[in-house]
Formats: C-alpha cells, structure tokens, sequence
C-alpha cells in the first residue's frame, strides 16, 4: 500500500490545483500549468483504489497553492512537506552514473528525476531533452481509431 492510500496526506496534495512555472532558466519562455502534485485516475481499480496517474513536484519550481482556508493549507503544506521528505530519502532513489552513448527514456509525469551536483571533475556534461506532445499523439489515434472504425466502401 503507498503513501497516498495508506494516509490522507495523499489526498491533501492530490487534490488542489497547483500552479507551475518555469521560465526556461533564462526567462526566455512562460510556461504555465495547473495540476495537483498526484493525480489520480478517475476510475477504482478492484481493490477500490484509484491509481496514480502522474506525479508533479519540484522544490525548486514555482509550484504555488491556490487559496485555501487555513485547516486545508495547513493540511495541504504538511503533506507536500512529508512528501517531500520521503521523495528525498536516499533508499528511495535510484543513482546512475551515465558513460557516453548511454540513454535514459522516461516518462516525465511518472518518475521524479534529479541530478547531482556537477563537479569541476566530472568533465564535460552534455544532455538532450526531446518531448512528446501528449495531446497531439491522442489526436493521431483517434483519427486512426476512428478511420478504422469506418466501415469500407
């Protein structure tokens, strides 16, 4: 059993409608986007549990609570806390050292990601990032799905 079921801090952050920024590092964009730090499905599974559907955290980032009354953001704030602890516990992570040609695919709202600090020592460091547009790849398969629904003429 996870922490969101096993306790109600789950809940407390699987809830409100958390706003994320990022500027691109420089300010050289404005992406915003609101979302609880755990969604969950819509739909129980057969235990009645709803699974985790993505996962959005950062310490770092933006990350602002909408207003709340004071027992939920005190609720709200205690659970991002514990969350963030747990998040950060050594036995938790998993810690790669990366040779050159090696890739790492992982889809960003399920796994919580990090690095290290990059030290003088480490040589030079050189990292691609690609992304796919979600809504974009539903579209192209519901245009197929429903092309192949269609009976032939």
């Amino acid at each position: 059993m996870s922490w969101v079921e096993s306790t109600s801090g789950g809940e407390n952050i699987a809830s409100p409608q958390v706003r994320f920024e990022n500027n691109g590092g420089d300010g050289s964009s404005a992406l915003v986007h609101f979302s609880p730090h755990l969604e969950l499905d819509t739909s129980e599974d057969a235990e009645g549990i709803r699974p985790l559907k993505a996962v959005r955290f950062s310490a770092k980032s933006g990350q602002y609570a909408p207003p709340m009354d004071l027992q939920t953001t005190t609720k709200f704030y205690k659970a991002r806390r514990r969350f963030s602890a747990l998040a950060h516990e050594p036995k938790n992570a998993v810690v790669m050292q990366f040779k050159p040609g090696e890739i790492l695919v992982f889809d960003n709202r399920r796994i919580l990601h990090a690095r290290s600090q990059i030290l003088p020592t480490d040589g030079e460091r050189w990292v691609q990032g690609a992304y796919i547009d979600r809504d974009g790849l539903w579209l192209a398969f519901e245009r197929l799905r429903r092309r192949q629904a269609q009976p032939l003429e």
